[in-house]
């Protein structure tokens, strides 16, 4: 899927969404299966081109891996991942270089087999995210690690020392890189400034059930090492990100959208903000009924930051409806300083943005034009869909490879509510 055809059909988006299990929680579990040499087995699996990769990279390792496709409908799959095997450590360059989670394989590795050899890891284009936290954390337990270019060399005498580990930055990677690690380490470690985000809870809950020892204080993450872990089934949580994408397709397009397998408490700060643009955000069982209350979307001031705030995989999906909402939005970007990259793009539809530093402000206009557009990544390709469902004629998204990477069966779900998308 290299180019996306939207075509601008002015309809609501009406109709019912399955919410997939979330990207950024099973990249991090799966990679913890290679804490235990017992099978584990993984519910409500996403089918990207990102877990893919990943079932590529572990079985590179040697790890045994079965993806299970739902038939009746395009998500809740399965995944079977059996780590007894392993016997490399070399991670597959071709695989590192698209694949950022990559990068959380350094710590099982180093728990569990004392040594790991990789590059630096590839994955969207949205500015810097240095690797020093994990290295400085994983040496303080006792790693040596060299980074000689992109490449990357780790080992452990002997096991991986508890120690006490204090993030100068939130980071949800190196956070869940030293989780794993200590599972298996000698001691008890605890992570000061830790990140507290659903995704990284979830990876907690699974290594719980594999037989590790994590308590969770605020953003104070104690792990008190075992000798081993088993293999357990567990259940990923539902992609809040995904389901907040969907929300905001239904409300620029005053359409009503029920999300399914997707609760309030789910999405958090993601709710309070559509509730803020005056969206309707219903609870019904296991799912939630997305819609516009009024025929216009009032502007909002945002900010993104570590959770409990606003995510920043949300903010390019947010712009692209503050750009028809009636009054002046403010966007604040404070995790990635090249996440504005999508802004040039709305702009060929008509959208009035501009950008200071890490500000941005959306005057909302009344309707947007079509145009050729091209994506830089996962998150500004669905924002660019969002924007193209209402701008009038027909909008051609260039790059749109990216969208495998975050959304299974986009187009599929959002044809099947009335959108024109090939």
């Amino acid at each position: 899927m290299h180019k996306i055809l939207v075509k601008c059909n002015h309809n609501p988006l009406i109709g019912r969404i399955q919410i997939n299990g979330s990207k950024n929680a099973v990249l991090p579990i799966m990679a913890a299966s290679l804490l235990s040499n017992s099978p584990v087995t993984l519910y409500n699996a996403p089918d990207l081109i990102d877990v893919h990769l990943m079932s590529k990279l572990l079985e590179d390792l040697g790890a045994k891996v079965n993806f299970v496709y739902n038939k009746n409908y395009k998500a809740n799959h399965i995944l079977e991942i059996d780590c007894s095997s392993v016997s490399n450590h070399v991670m597959s360059f071709e695989v590192v270089s698209k694949l950022r989670a990559s990068l959380v394989m350094l710590g099982p590795m180093l728990s569990r087999f004392g040594k790991v050899k990789t590059t630096l890891p590839g994955g969207c284009n949205i500015g810097k995210r240095p690797i020093d936290a994990h290295v400085s954390a994983l040496e303080t337990m006792g790693a040596e690690i060299e980074i000689d270019g992109n490449n990357i060399t780790a080992a452990a005498k002997g096991k991986l020392k508890g120690k006490k580990i204090i993030f100068e930055k939130v980071s949800v990677g190196a956070t869940e890189n030293i989780i794993m690690a200590a599972t298996l380490a000698d001691g008890v470690t605890i992570i000061e400034n830790s990140a507290i985000e659903p995704e990284v809870l979830d990876l907690v809950r699974f290594l719980k059930k594999m037989g590790a020892k994590i308590e969770i204080e605020d953003t104070r993450i104690t792990i008190t090492g075992v000798e081993v872990l088993s293999g357990c089934c567990h259940t990923i949580i539902p992609d809040r990100i995904e389901a907040g994408t969907y929300a905001l397709a239904a409300i620029v397009t005053d359409g009503k959208l029920e999300l399914e397998g997707i609760n309030l408490s789910d999405i958090g700060c993601i709710a309070n903000e559509l509730q803020y643009m005056d969206a309707s955000v219903e609870s019904r069982n296991s799912s939630l009924v997305i819609s516009r209350r009024n025929c216009s979307i009032k502007p909002i001031q945002v900010a993104t930051n570590p959770y409990p705030n606003f995510p920043s995989d949300m903010q390019p999906q947010l712009m692209s409806a503050m750009s028809i909402a009636d009054g002046v939005s403010v966007i604040e970007e404070n995790i990635f300083e090249s996440r504005f990259t999508h802004v040039t793009e709305l702009k060929k539809l008509g959208a009035r943005i501009s950008i200071e530093e890490n500000i941005a402000t959306i005057s909302g206009v009344k309707s947007l034009s079509h145009a050729n557009l091209y994506a830089t990544d996962l998150r500004s390709t669905a924002a660019l869909i969002i924007a193209s469902l209402v701008a009038g004629g027909e909008t051609i998204i260039n790059n749109a490879h990216h969208l495998c990477r975050g959304y299974e069966a986009m187009l599929e779900k959002l044809n099947s509510c009335g959108a024109i998308l090939s």
